[in-house]
């Protein structure tokens, strides 16, 4: 009778470590997904920049001057007879610069 209860309690640290391992390894992928899904490309300021430079670009086809040129640069290019390319790149105070390319077709 002393066997088996020797026996149960070497049953039941086995399943303790592979209960921990099991969670072990849950929250490695977990860690590794919050990790991929986090990054700078997807924080608050990269979207609030491109959105900037989306504002930006409108506004220029309203009107034809820069209304900040130190931080915020345009770009045209032509790419063929009708597909123009405009590249806006934005500066904010640390010189980090995003930049973002529209593409105009002008049908005529």
């Amino acid at each position: 009778m002393g066997f088996l209860k020797k026996y149960y309690k070497a049953n039941s640290i086995i399943e303790s470590v592979m209960a921990l391992t099991i969670i072990s390894i849950c929250i490695y992928i977990a860690i590794l997904v919050y990790a991929n899904v986090f990054t700078p490309k997807t924080s608050m300021a990269h979207y609030s920049k491109q959105n900037i430079l989306s504002r930006q670009f409108y506004e220029l086809q309203l009107q034809e001057e820069l209304p900040n040129t130190a931080i915020i640069s345009v770009e045209e290019n032509w790419l063929n007879t009708n597909l123009k390319e405009v590249t806006v790149q934005y500066k904010d105070s640390i010189d980090k610069s995003i930049q973002k390319q529209f593409y105009i077709y002008i049908d005529e």
